[in-house]
């Protein structure tokens, strides 16, 4: 894949959340495989249809809104993993994604921290094959969006019909504040995932305290997840853990289209030459991944 053709700094990525671990901006790796000329990334649980980063590249954006959706086609496609997807700077192109790739895929999602309006959640109602999924970590401290407002945004999702689903990512030894189990369950919501850190020790120790950088140092980036007692707060919240792949695949048997598997595999390797993939796992992986969620 070419490199981009103007070279994004560490400060042009993220979002107004500002989280201080944020995966794009302070995790060298993970940037790093976002700093191509490319529209999509790849990862076991979805496709992501990404804006670009510099709205006044004429280049970049016809490249978006001139993309050929229908390679999409029987795919669970995500919209902006390089920032929030509400972030009303994006909020043309989210239109843009809502209004055109709902129609062609199995499932269109977004992955957020914030609150949207309700004109923006009003319109994902009516999109049946649309699901929210919230990110909830209790780190008020090293974000700019507080917990209390994405509990607010999973109850104004359930009483808007909305499918919803909520994650702790990451979770961070030591630092991470699970108090708003129980209110995830008043609210309704039965299940939950939980992601890890990867951890960068250049942009990250100054905020951590010591006994939770023993967790993450010399990982090497990699997601680290400890067992330090998270898993008994969701059970004694009466939560369950569930997958979020797992949960997209929810009643996969009843989501259309379904694609026959030679289908599939064309348009995976038509994709393949435009995305870059975001995963941990291996490329066959992941690839397989896409092509049995087409079918």
């Amino acid at each position: 894949m070419k490199e981009n053709r103007h070279k994004i700094s560490p400060d042009d990525y993220g979002c107004p959340v500002g989280c201080k671990y944020c995966v794009i901006s302070k995790v060298d790796s993970r940037r790093d495989m976002w700093n191509k000329e490319t529209v999509l990334g790849l990862n076991k649980a979805v496709t992501i249809f990404n804006p670009p980063l510099d709205l006044q590249d004429k280049e970049a954006l016809h490249e978006f809104y001139n993309f050929p959706v229908d390679l999409l086609k029987g795919d669970f496609v995500g919209f902006n993993a390089i920032s929030d997807p509400f972030w009303p700077k994006y909020e043309k192109e989210l239109n843009f994604f809502l209004d055109n790739v709902p129609r062609i895929a199995k499932i269109a999602t977004c992955v957020t921290k914030f609150n949207p309006s309700d004109a923006v959640l009003d319109k994902l109602s009516k999109i049946k094959n649309f699901r929210l999924v919230v990110s909830v970590t209790g780190l008020d401290s090293i974000e700019n969006i507080k917990t209390e407002e994405r509990l607010i945004l999973l109850e104004r999702a359930k009483k808007k019909g909305i499918k919803a689903f909520p994650i702790i990512h990451p979770y961070i030894a030591g630092m991470s504040d699970l108090s708003f189990l129980s209110r995830l369950k008043e609210i309704g919501y039965e299940e939950i995932d939980v992601k890890g850190l990867r951890y960068n020790h250049k942009n990250m120790s100054s905020w951590m305290p010591q006994q939770s950088q023993f967790f993450y140092e010399k990982k090497e980036e990699k997601e680290v997840l400890p067992e330090d007692g998270w898993r008994e707060c969701i059970a004694s919240a009466g939560l369950k853990l569930r997958n979020l792949k797992d949960w997209y695949r929810e009643d996969f048997n009843l989501l259309q289209p379904k694609l026959e598997r030679k289908e599939a595999e064309l348009l995976v390797d038509e994709i393949l030459k435009k995305a870059n993939i975001t995963s941990s796992d291996s490329d066959a992986a992941v690839i397989e991944e896409a092509i049995r969620r087409r079918m």
